[in-house]
């Protein structure tokens, strides 16, 4: 029974909850189990002890260190006993120990030490006996003397009162938080920043390949194609700790290896827990914080960029891929730039843009790499080109996109504001290769009123246009007015021999309402022999000129 009981705790090490070698595990411990229960019709009654868990006077499960006893958590609460009662289920016993196996990780809920989880859980078959603690304990005994610490946990433990007989499991609350602090501040004791001093470290650069591939094959333990685990990048985390300077860059190497792995496999939370647990470490001692800073700035790799980007084009994924990402160090972050442009959606790549921005990420990267984006992005990039007067580099940049589509695109999204801040650019696209840019850009001049645009206008004239975009722009001359544009209009007028155009130039001029136009139109409508359409359209242009003088 107890190298079953041992077997199962460490499988949860190396196989996740409800993985089929675990379950194999647990049944054969839940026979176990049920074996005793039908030769003596008692219960499993399981004695807890600082290194040692026994069944009686027998000893199942004993440790060499206390700080690595797989009954540390429940010793730590108090527990005493462990009830296993006739009738127990292989289903509530594995949930069981899930929940011990979580202690021992320290993963528990926050809300939540062992004994008030396991109480709200409601264990049928299950019990645990908590022992009540003196209100007063000598506290003399130093946590730094490794060899004592068993010793002064027994001394602890033999204070308490005698054992429940009765198996029940509540909580005596006397002197339990006094008597639990106590415990913690001499087992937890804080790591201090001499004990990560690495100038006496011992190397391990000299080792032959043989010792580097033993070493590399403990790390790197596979369980049927799912990747690494997450132990191994806790074992190079130490590593790091002790490590020389020079021996930094291959432990880093093997890092990003264990990380990139994780992540094709979709170990999404082990992740998450892996950067807290680093980040807390970092902050606990100073030492660690350049150890934090160059693992987490791993995750920007170009390798590591890939396999992020290829997560987030599966469904489901993206949200798990910003979890992670925000439990980065802003310092890291300050690399998550380049893999805004590997996105393969400009959904993923809105939402990472959110993400920086909430966590202080400047983004004028976007400003010289405006041409890596593409029409849909432009959706996500409206809320940042309309932060503030510190965005119009990034808009500007946009105007000057290669792709005309692009350009197209964004001046139907240009605002009042945008017009006024980005006048000389949007005049520059008035003679854009592109016609459709050239006929969206003077739509928005037209519309927002931009008078600077007439002398570009009357320019255009002078160059070869379809007559559709002529039209458009002798009508756009018309709407700005001006004294320029209403001599554009009659040079127009006397040059085109077309009847359709000149026909067009009339009402236009009508609609400027020029009254230095009226003898030309006034000789075409005198004319013998003119169009008839090209009368009637002098006829209303001079009813709508002005009176003169």
């Amino acid at each position: 029974m107890g190298h079953a009981l041992n077997k199962v705790l460490n499988s949860y090490r190396f196989y996740a909850e409800g993985h089929s070698a675990l379950v194999e595990v647990q049944q054969r411990l839940g026979e176990a189990v049920r074996r005793f229960h039908d030769v003596t019709g008692e219960a499993v009654v399981l004695h807890i002890r600082s290194s040692m868990l026994l069944l009686g006077d027998v000893v199942l499960v004993e440790a060499a260190s206390v700080k690595d006893s797989v009954t540390r958590p429940l010793f730590l609460e108090g527990v005493q006993e462990i009830l296993l009662q006739p009738g127990l289920e292989v289903e509530e016993l594995g949930a069981f120990l899930g929940m011990w196996h979580r202690a021992l990780q320290r993963n528990l809920p926050p809300e939540y030490d062992f004994y008030t989880w396991f109480w709200e859980r409601g264990f049928e078959d299950i019990e645990l006996v908590v022992a009540e603690v003196p209100a007063s304990a000598d506290t003399g005994e130093s946590a730094q003397a490794e060899a004592q610490l068993a010793e002064r946990e027994e001394q602890l433990f033999a204070e308490l009162t005698r054992r429940q007989g009765s198996g029940s499991s509540k909580r005596r609350p006397v002197g339990h938080d006094e008597w639990l602090a106590r415990l913690e501040a001499e087992v937890l004791a804080p790591v201090s920043a001499q004990d990560l001093l690495r100038t006496g470290a011992p190397a391990f650069t000299g080792a032959s390949d043989a010792e580097l591939a033993e070493l590399r094959g403990l790390l790197e333990r596979e369980r049927k194609g799912e990747g690494v685990q997450e132990r191994s990048v806790w074992v190079v985390w130490g590593l790091l700790a002790v490590c020389r300077e020079e021996e930094r860059s291959e432990l880093l190497g093997w890092m990003e290896e264990l990380l990139s792995g994780m992540v094709s496999h979709g170990h999404w939370a082990e992740l998450s827990q892996v950067v807290q647990g680093m980040t807390r470490d970092a902050r606990a001692s100073s030492a660690r914080a350049p150890d934090l800073f160059f693992v987490t700035r791993l995750f920007f790799r170009e390798g590591m960029r890939f396999a992020l980007a290829q997560a987030t084009a599966q469904p489901g994924l993206l949200l798990r891929v910003l979890e992670l990402l925000s439990t980065l160090p802003r310092d890291a972050l300050q690399g998550a730039t380049d893999l805004l442009f590997e996105l393969p959606s400009p959904e993923a790549r809105g939402a990472l843009a959110k993400l920086l921005v909430r966590r202080g990420i400047s983004l004028n990267v976007l400003v010289a790499r405006a041409s890596s984006l593409g029409e849909k992005d432009l959706d996500w990039l409206q809320s940042l080109r309309e932060s503030g007067p510190e965005a119009q580099p990034l808009t500007a940049a946009l105007l000057g996109h290669p792709r005309p589509e692009v350009r197209a695109a964004l001046l139907a999204r240009l605002s009042p504001r945008d017009v006024e801040a980005q006048r000389a650019p949007l005049l520059k696209l008035l003679a854009d290769p592109s016609a459709g840019v050239r006929g969206a850009v003077l739509v928005l001049l037209v519309r927002y009123g931009v008078d600077a645009a007439v002398g570009p206008l009357v320019a255009r004239l002078d160059a070869r246009m379809e007559p559709r975009e002529r039209m458009a722009v002798l009508r756009a001359l018309a709407d700005l007015g001006g004294p320029i544009a209403g001599a554009a209009l009659r040079s127009a007028f006397e040059r085109e021999q077309e009847t359709e155009m000149k026909v067009h130039c009339a009402q236009c001029i009508g609609i400027l309402g020029d009254p230095r136009a009226r003898p030309l139109l006034e000789a075409v409508v005198n004319k013998l022999f003119a169009p008839r359409l090209l009368k009637q359209a002098c006829r209303e242009a001079l009813a709508q000129l002005a009176p003169v003088g």
